[in-house]
C-alpha cells in the first residue's frame, strides 16, 4: 500500500476518535512592508524617529513588479515582535490587530476590536482600533496604511523590530482570549514555541524588519543583480544592473521571505542568512559573489551569509545572469519546387539538423511531427544551423545552412525575445512508369481500374455526355448505349477476349482504340487524356504531384488535366493537337520525373 494511502487512512481514524490534526498551510503569497502614514516611504533603510511613525502596508514593495506582491484577498491579523520573533511586543488584544485585504491585494480596512486593561485591580474590556492613513501610491485601489503602535520597545540594541501578518484562518493562537477578574492575563496572547510565534506560523505569514533610531546600527545585507551580457561571470562596465529580480531568503530563525533586486534588508538576528535567486526560463546564472569574493561552487543560486551581529556590519550578495536564446530549425516539403513556403506545404518529420558554433557541432536533432526541432538554452554567440540530406533523390530548393547571432537580452526579471527560426525547403524526385492508351485498353490495364476511376472520368466534360466521334459506345462509360443496348465485348486484335459485353470496362476499352475516322482532334485528345488520368491516379501519389514536362518546365497533373479539358471544350484545333501530343509523350514515357505530392520517407544511413 502506498505511503500516501496509509497516511490518509490513519488521519481518518484519528478524526473518528476525536483527534484533531493540524494541516500545514501553503506558503502565503504577496508581501508586506513598513512605511510612513501616507505610504510615501518604502525603504527598509529608513530609521524611524519613533515607534508611532511606523505604519503597515501590503502589496508591491520596492522594485517589485506592480502585480507581483499582492496579498490574497481576505482578513488578516498583524503583530510586532523583536527580530527573532520570540518576544511579542504588541501590547493590545489580537482582535484590535485585524485588517482586510481587498481583491487588488492591498489593505483597505481596519476592524475595531476589544482590548483589556487593568482598572482598580480588575480587567475591563475597552474598544480598540488602530489608526490608519491613505496610501498615496495605490489610493485608487482603496489602499490604506495601518499604524503598528501600540507596542513595547525592542530588546534589540539596534532598535530593530519585526512586523508580521497572517490570514485569520491560519492564526494558531486564541482569538477568543478574554481577561477578567484580578488574575494574570497575557492580553496580547504572547506564547512562543518553536514553529509558532505567538499564533503566527512562519510559512503562513509575511514579515518585514524595520528600525527605530538607536545608537547601534544593525547589520545589513544588500542583494544586487547584473546583466552579464557576455556571460564571462564579471560585472563589466557595459553590464547594467537588473531591477526586479526575485530572490528568496531565510533568516537564522528559519523565517522565509523574498525581495526584488536591488534591495537591502536588515540582518538584526545574528546567524546564517540563506539567499536563493530565482532562475526563470530563458536565463542562465553566470556569477555569484559574497562581499566581492566568488562563491564556491561558482556560480551558485544559493549564497550563505553569516552575520556576526556587529555594529555597522554590512554584506553584499551579487548575482549575474545572462539571457539565453533558441533557434528552431524547420523543414518544409516544397511541393512545387519553387523555393518558397506556400500555403498547405507540410513540414517533414525525422529530418536531421545540426547546430554549429565556434567551429564545432554543438547539438544534433531530428524534426518532429510538425517538421521543426528547437535548440534552446543558447548563450550569446554566432550559430549556424545545417540541414543534413537523407538518402534518396532529395533536392534542396534553398540554402542548406543558415547563421544567426544571439545577443543576451533581459527585460528586468524576464528574458527578452531572442528566438530565431531557420526554414529549409526541399522536395524529393521520383520517376513514374506511365502507360499508353493501348495498355489501359487491354485486360491488364482495365483490371487496375476502379469504380472511383469510372465515376471520376464520367464527371468530366469529355466523357459526361455522348460525343459525335465514338461509334462503339457512347459516354458516360456505363456499358450501355443511350437506348439501353449493351456495348459489345472487347477483344484484342488476335481475337482474345478483354472484357465482357455490357460492362463499363468494355466501353472504356472500345473508346481508347476507337478509330478517328472523322479526323476530329478532340477524339485523340480525349483518348490521350483518359490514359493520362489513369496514369495520374495509379502511377502518382496524388494528382497534385508536379510533373517535369518534356519540353521543360513543370506543372501538376491536376493542372495538365484541366488544361486538356479546356482545350477539348474550345474550338482551337491547334491547341487540341498540342495538348494531345504532350499527353501522348507523357503516356509513352516509362520514367516520368515528378515531385510527389506527399514527402518521401526520410532515411539516413545507420551510424558507423
Amino acid at each position: 500500500m502506498k505511503r500516501k494511502t496509509i497516511l490518509l487512512i490513519f488521519a481518518t481514524l484519528l478524526i473518528l476518535v476525536g483527534v484533531t490534526i493540524a494541516i500545514a498551510a501553503p506558503p502565503l503569497k504577496g508581501a508586506i512592508f513598513t512605511t510612513t502614514e501616507d505610504g510615501s516611504i518604502v525603504n527598509e533603510n529608513v530609521r524611524y524617529e519613533a515607534k508611532e511613525d511606523v505604519y503597515l502596508d501590503g502589496g508591491p514593495g520596492p522594485n517589485a513588479p506592480p502585480t507581483a506582491a499582492g496579498l490574497p484577498e481576505g482578513d488578516y491579523y498583524f503583530q510586532v515582535t523583536d527580530p527573532s520573533g520570540k518576544d511579542l511586543l504588541s501590547t493590545d488584544h489580537i482582535s484590535c490587530r485585524k485588517v482586510h485585504v481587498n481583491e487588488f491585494g492591498v489593505i483597505d480596512f481596519v476592524y475595531s476590536g476589544t482590548n483589556y486593561i487593568k482598572y482598580k485591580g480588575d480587567w475591563i474590556p475597552v474598544p480598540c482600533q488602530h489608526n490608519q492613513g491613505i496610501d498615496v501610491d495605490h489610493s485608487e485601489l482603496g489602499a490604506i496604511t495601518v499604524q503598528l503602535y501600540p507596542y513595547d520597545d525592542t530588546p534589540n540594541k539596534g532598535g530593530v523590530y519585526k512586523a508580521w501578518m497572517t490570514p485569520v484562518e491560519n492564526y494558531a493562537g486564541d482569538e477568543d482570549l478574554t481577561c477578567s477578574g484580578k488574575g494574570p492575563c497575557n492580553v496580547n496572547g504572547e506564547n512562543y514555541e518553536p514553529g509558532n510565534y505567538h499564533g503566527f506560523i512562519p510559512a503562513a505569514s509575511k514579515t518585514d524588519n524595520y528600525k527605530v533610531k538607536a545608537r547601534f546600527i544593525p547589520p545589513e545585507i544588500t542583494v544586487r543583480k547584473f546583466h552579464d551580457k557576455n556571460a564571462n561571470g564579471i560585472w563589466d562596465a557595459e553590464d547594467e544592473e537588473v531591477t526586479g529580480w526575485l530572490v528568496d531568503y531565510t533568516d537564522p530563525n528559519g523565517l522565509p521571505d523574498f525581495l526584488y533586486t536591488p534591495e537591502t534588508i536588515l540582518a538584526a538576528v545574528k546567524g546564517v542568512y540563506t539567499f536563493v535567486e530565482d532562475q526563470p526560463a530563458g536565463t542562465q546564472q553566470t556569477a555569484s559573489y559574497l562581499d566581492g569574493v566568488a562563491t564556491v561552487p561558482f556560480p551558485s543560486q544559493t549564497v550563505v551569509v553569516y552575520v556576526e551581529g556587529k555594529n555597522k556590519e554590512t554584506h553584499e550578495v551579487i548575482y549575474g545572469n545572462v539571457g539565453l536564446g533558441e533557434v528552431t530549425a524547420c523543414k518544409v516539403y516544397d511541393r512545387n519546387g519553387n523555393g518558397v513556403v506556400d500555403d498547405g506545404e507540410p513540414g517533414i518529420a525525422g529530418w536531421k539538423m545540426q547546430l554549429w558554433g565556434g567551429g564545432f557541432m554543438i547539438a544534433e536533432g531530428f524534426t518532429g511531427a510538425e517538421g521543426c526541432v528547437t535548440f534552446s538554452g543558447l548563450l550569446p554567440g554566432v550559430y549556424t544551423v545545417v540541414e543534413i540530406m537523407p538518402i534518396g533523390d532529395w533536392v534542396a530548393t534553398g540554402p542548406t545552412s543558415q547563421t544567426f547571432t544571439i545577443v543576451s537580452s533581459l527585460d528586468g526579471y524576464e528574458p527578452g525575445v531572442n528566438q530565431f527560426t531557420a526554414t529549409f525547403t526541399n522536395y524529393c524526385r521520383k520517376y513514374a512508369d506511365f502507360d499508353t492508351k493501348g495498355y489501359w485498353h487491354n485486360k491488364n490495364g482495365l483490371a487496375e481500374l476502379t469504380e472511383d476511376d469510372r465515376d471520376y472520368v464520367n464527371g468530366l466534360p469529355p466523357y459526361s455526355s455522348p460525343s459525335s466521334y465514338f461509334g462503339a459506345g457512347d459516354e458516360p462509360f456505363d456499358g450501355l448505349f443511350s437506348d439501353g443496348t449493351p456495348v459489345a465485348a472487347a477483344f484484342n486484335n488476335d481475337g482474345s477476349p478483354i472484357w465482357g459485353a455490357g460492362t463499363w470496362q468494355a466501353e472504356v476499352s472500345h473508346f481508347l482504340v476507337d478509330a478517328n475516322a472523322g479526323g476530329d482532334p478532340r477524339e485523340q485528345l480525349a483518348q490521350q487524356l483518359l490514359a493520362f488520368i489513369f496514369n495520374s491516379r495509379h502511377r502518382l501519389d496524388d494528382p497534385g504531384a508536379v510533373i517535369e514536362l518534356p519540353g521543360g518546365g513543370t506543372d501538376t497533373a491536376a493542372n495538365i488535366i484541366q488544361e486538356a479539358i479546356d482545350a477539348w471544350n474550345s474550338t482551337d484545333a491547334g491547341w487540341q493537337n498540342d495538348m494531345q501530343e504532350l499527353l501522348n509523350a507523357l503516356n509513352e514515357d516509362d520514367s516520368v520525373p515528378y515531385i510527389p505530392f506527399n514527402p518521401c520517407p526520410v532515411v539516413y544511413p545507420p551510424p558507423v
